[in-house]
């Protein structure tokens, strides 16, 4: 397998893509003529069939594929929520919004979506995955392919700009489950918050501009771009895990993290000494496969069950 290969296979299962930022770009391309792709969109049903449709879209045109072995959703106009129940006996009433990474130009629901659901689940939480608008992409997995490796050769060296359709579906999402919860046996109140790279952006722009009428209990952000500022303060406990080979950590270093320890409640940061970006759910043989579980029990310290 190239080094290039792998990092679009990273790229395509992660939040912003990519593994490692190359300097040649000759041998970028070379390499990138060797990947199999696609003659057509292979689609694909979502995982969890309840849906629930958010304010803020009009035509639905939105395209589940496998791309590249992973599931992801684009050319998303409509958002929604994707609501994964504990079973009765194990729900403790709280709620947690995963915002999965995908650079804007996807979701990835697989990797960073439904699993992180499913065990959030088994510990009682009601979880919801959201599924934001995107900025439009080729229809052809070809095109698409073809349009990936471009925006995100180099990742690390220059900066992700937000998108504020995104972001504001984040806090439409974040207004129906705190109003709703009940509707999905978790109880009315604050809620936390997941995002996984790009998602963690739009975690970030939505705690700069919590509405009036929605609380956050807690806030992970998973390999978030590492160059945000962060100039307001956060009233309640965050949680930060990286890998130190991701480029984003190359790119903007301790900075970041400096800057959430002062303005948390509290802070927990994890910086793993392997993993690239992107490594989510999937098993890469390094110490960052221990996130999520670490991540839980920190759920247990910064919001523990009231029972």
């Amino acid at each position: 397998m190239t080094r290039w290969f792998s990092i679009v296979l990273g790229a395509a299962i992660a939040g912003l893509l990519g593994c490692q930022a190359l300097a040649d770009p000759v041998s970028r391309e070379d390499d990138a003529r060797q990947i199999k792709r696609p003659d057509a969109p292979v689609p694909v049903a979502a995982p969890v069939a309840e849906v629930i449709t958010l304010p803020g879209g009009a035509q639905d045109d939105e395209q589940w594929e496998q791309f590249l072995n992973q599931l992801v959703v684009r050319n998303v106009s409509v958002p929604g929520l994707y609501p994964v129940r504990p079973s009765p006996e194990k729900n403790n009433g709280k709620a947690v919004i995963i915002v999965p990474g995908g650079g804007y130009a996807f979701v990835s629901v697989e990797n960073e979506g439904f699993p992180v659901a499913n065990r959030l689940a088994e510990e009682g939480y009601t979880a919801f995955v959201l599924k934001y608008r995107t900025r439009e992409t080729p229809r052809s997995p070809d095109e698409f392919l073809d349009a990936m490796i471009k925006q995100f050769t180099g990742i690390g060296r220059r900066e992700l700009e937000p998108y504020q359709p995104a972001i504001d579906d984040l806090i439409a999402a974040m207004h129906f489950v705190s109003g709703n919860c009940p509707k999905f046996d978790c109880a009315p109140g604050p809620v936390g918050l997941i995002g996984f790279s790009a998602g963690g952006m739009s975690v970030l722009k939505a705690l700069q501009n919590v509405p009036d009428d929605v609380a956050v209990e807690h806030a992970a952000l998973i390999y978030p771009p590492m160059t945000q500022s962060v100039d307001f303060e956060l009233a309640m406990p965050v949680f930060l895990a990286i890998a130190i080979d991701d480029p984003l950590f190359e790119q903007g270093g301790f900075s970041f993290p400096g800057a959430l320890s002062d303005k948390a409640r509290s802070f927990e940061f994890h910086l793993y000494s392997g993993g690239g970006h992107g490594f989510g759910t999937l098993k890469k043989g390094t110490t960052s496969a221990a996130w999520l579980e670490q991540y839980v029990l920190w759920l247990g310290v910064a919001a523990p069950d009231p029972s």
